[in-house]
């Protein structure tokens, strides 16, 4: 074989090892997802991040009150998956930020937004029942004082409040 070819041989193994050796770190790009967010609740899963690594899982508001925490471990492949039940009334987004556990400065972080915010929470009783209610007695009632006060009529019992004339 001559010199040329050869050097054109581990020129191009060369480039193909650089190449699956960057598919490979492309491939561990860290993500962040937010799923089945509702009003109820939200899940957030992870990957490409550190293998069995303690972290943090932060559920903040776009005003960065946190709204609920959860320290984590990463599986050995480096994702997780974390779902909680909080209430989301009121609110129109919600942002998850992931950090190594007792760091202040985040890993990953991701930002969901629905189309309208969730209705604040009803805290007392269904109003619409006793509403019915009182409206059907009030119909109910005035029919019956206006057929009693129209038989007294008809019968000229009812001779009014006014004061005769002199």
């Amino acid at each position: 074989m001559r010199p040329g070819r050869c050097l054109v041989v581990v020129a191009t193994l060369a480039v193909l090892a650089a190449a699956s050796i960057s598919v490979s770190t492309a491939s561990a790009q860290t993500s962040l997802i937010l799923r089945n967010v509702d009003c109820s609740g939200v899940t957030v899963s992870g990957a490409g991040l550190p293998p069995s690594a303690p972290i943090t899982v932060t559920l903040t508001n776009l005003q960065r009150r946190t709204l609920e925490r959860q320290p984590l471990t990463t599986s050995p492949s480096g994702s997780f998956t974390w779902s909680t039940r909080i209430s989301l009334s009121g609110l129109r987004s919600v942002r998850a930020v992931v950090s190594r556990a007792g760091a202040n400065s985040p890993i990953a972080w991701t930002e969901h937004s629905v189309p309208r915010p969730c209705p604040l929470v009803n805290t007392g009783a269904d109003h619409a029942m006793p509403l019915a209610g009182l409206a059907l007695s009030s119909i109910v009632l005035g029919v019956l004082l206006l057929t009693g006060l129209s038989r007294k009529i008809r019968l000229g019992r009812y001779q009014g409040r006014h004061v005769a004339a002199r």
